[in-house]
């Protein structure tokens, strides 16, 4: 092995675990692949905005991979809600500032430019794989459960073989297990989804919303406020996806 091959056998390799099934499972097969040492399974802490169950996942997680999850945080911000209320801003057409403040910014401090990069992208999200890699031209990915053959049922079925209870998100029928009421959301089956389960979640993004000026919902094509939606309307249940991690 000449000296260039050792120096990329010793590249840090990046998990970015987001309290997600598929992130887990990508996780484990970096543990596989690469060995124990190399590997850095990184979370970045957004649990104050989360289902409380999450908490419980992480710690699942790490027991079940045998190894530690890292977790990394704003040093501005202790959740979302002070993002909203401090930079009075919630989402845009770019994106949201919640995860530039809450995941971007800490994983820009975290990462070093010859890392190997692991997310929990799965072989039927290959779409937004194909967007991603040309906006990061910069980063060096494996797409270990793509490249597996891995989908997000085979995630879920992998953790319940394990014995893991997926986060309580998956079973309130929600797509991602992201923080309570993400403001990149515009679906409003979505959003009857929040008030029905989470419903102090709910009141409370309706009215940093509106004193914000951000029409999160979108109904026949128009932006509304949350306090307007028709919560007994029956919409189609449409795209929930919700695409909100550290590289959005």
């Amino acid at each position: 092995m000449n000296s260039s091959e050792a120096e990329i056998t010793e590249r840090r390799v990046v998990v970015w675990f987001s309290c997600g099934a598929a992130s887990a499972v990508a996780a484990l097969l970096a543990l596989k692949f690469y060995g124990p040492p190399r590997v850095q399974i990184v979370y970045c802490d957004t649990l104050a905005s989360e289902d409380s169950d999450n908490a419980r996942f992480l710690a699942d997680v790490s027991k079940w991979l045998h190894h530690p999850i890292h977790v990394i945080k704003s040093k501005k911000y202790d959740s979302i809600d002070e993002v909203f209320e401090q930079e009075r801003f919630m989402s845009g057409p770019k994106g949201a500032r919640c995860t530039i403040e809450m995941k971007k910014v800490p994983r820009f401090n975290y990462q070093r430019p010859d890392d190997i990069h692991v997310m929990g992208l799965t072989l039927d999200e290959h779409k937004r794989i194909e967007d991603f890699e040309p906006r990061n031209p910069e980063l060096t990915c494996h797409w270990i459960l793509r490249d597996s053959f891995i989908r997000k049922k085979d995630c879920y079925r992998i953790l319940r073989e394990a014995g893991i209870d997926l986060p309580r998100m998956y079973s309130l029928g929600f797509e991602h297990n992201n923080c309570i009421g993400c403001v990149k959301a515009t679906s409003p089956a979505y959003w009857q989804q929040i008030a029905k389960h989470y419903p102090k979640h709910y009141a409370r993004r309706a009215r940093q919303s509106r004193d914000i000026g951000a029409r999160l919902v979108r109904v026949n094509n128009e932006r509304i406020f949350l306090d307007e939606l028709d919560l007994t309307a029956i919409y189609p249940n449409g795209d929930q996806t919700v695409e909100c991690g550290l590289f959005c």
